[in-house]
């Protein structure tokens, strides 16, 4: 939730620079970047991580985790003037947790396979429902279909890009080393695209510091993931990253609104439902103690009742 908090800071970060820069695709580009310098100095202590990394048995579409990350920035970018903030945002929660339920019943993440339960099913179903109702009231340009399938696209591969990040970083044994391998990829990515849009002109960036925090968020935020997933799985680290985005846009609401915004009721009963959503769907736990926990077991996955 801590992670979902960030974000939270991170987008309402991210939008002001949108509109000092003038382009979402820029925006994104820049948040990326100045994520990935932090890395970058941290590197010298990561040598351990990288040897082994490079000794470990690894799969190749661990190292795409990042595009992942990019192209959920940049359908979100183009989308959210086009549907609104809101819908977009209910598409994405309903493709990421999709895709969550989909990576954990696979066994993609280091956490091993998580059966869809009832008390998963259940939590996905509150989550989702609370954040459609967060968007009651607000209004949107378009109805575009090709968006929604998009945005319900991207946030499956942002599923996919936790479970990518959390096996990296079990097989550096180095949260620094998996973080640098996503974010560096999803940057590549986004400043390819942004050369191609034509929209790297580096005089249009504001001078405001503070604007550039977002990247430095971020990177908090893929290393909480990169831990957080062993232990919890795809899906709960995503319902929790929903929950803790919701209740910071209350606390935002409330004392950084965004111009012509304020807080609405509705908002403050979509974010506890989301709490409600997350805790139910680790009930699962109670009947199972090891559905959560270590892939490595080999007793991982065995009805323990």
């Amino acid at each position: 939730m801590f992670g979902g908090a960030l974000v939270g800071v991170q987008a309402r970060i991210n939008g002001e620079l949108t509109t000092r820069v003038g382009s979402a695709l820029t925006a994104a580009m820049l948040s990326f970047v100045t994520g990935t310098v932090p890395l970058l100095a941290a590197l010298p202590a990561a040598r351990g991580g990288i040897a082994r990394l490079c000794r470990a048995p690894v799969r190749a579409w661990w190292f795409f985790g990042g595009l992942g990350g990019a192209a959920l920035v940049a359908v979100t970018a183009h989308a959210v003037p086009r549907i609104g903030v809101a819908l977009a945002g209910v598409c994405l929660v309903a493709g990421t947790t999709a895709g969550a339920l989909a990576v954990d019943r696979v066994g993609l993440g280091p956490s091993g396979r998580h059966p869809a339960t009832r008390w998963r099913l259940g939590g996905v179903a509150i989550v989702v429902a609370a954040v459609a109702l967060g968007a009651i009231g607000e209004t949107h340009r378009h109805i575009e279909p090709l968006l929604f399938v998009g945005l319900f696209a991207a946030g499956a591969a942002a599923a996919a890009q936790q479970a990518a990040n959390g096996q990296l970083r079990v097989a550096a044994d180095d949260t620094v080393v998996a973080s640098l391998i996503s974010f560096a990829g999803g940057s590549l990515a986004l400043v390819l695209a942004a050369a191609i849009a034509g929209d790297i002109n580096a005089g249009s960036w504001p001078g405001t510091w503070w604007l550039y925090l977002g990247g430095p968020l971020g990177t908090a935020y893929i290393a909480i993931g990169a831990v957080a997933v062993r232990v919890l799985g795809v899906l709960r680290f995503a319902l929790g990253v929903v929950a803790g985005q919701l209740v910071m846009s209350v606390v935002l609401d409330a004392s950084w609104p965004e111009p012509g915004a304020s807080l609405r009721a509705v908002t403050v009963v979509a974010a506890t439902l989301t709490v409600g959503g997350v805790w139910l769907s680790g009930r699962d736990t109670v009947d199972h103690p090891l559905a959560d926990h270590g892939a490595s077991d080999s007793n991982a996955g065995r009805s323990w009742r």
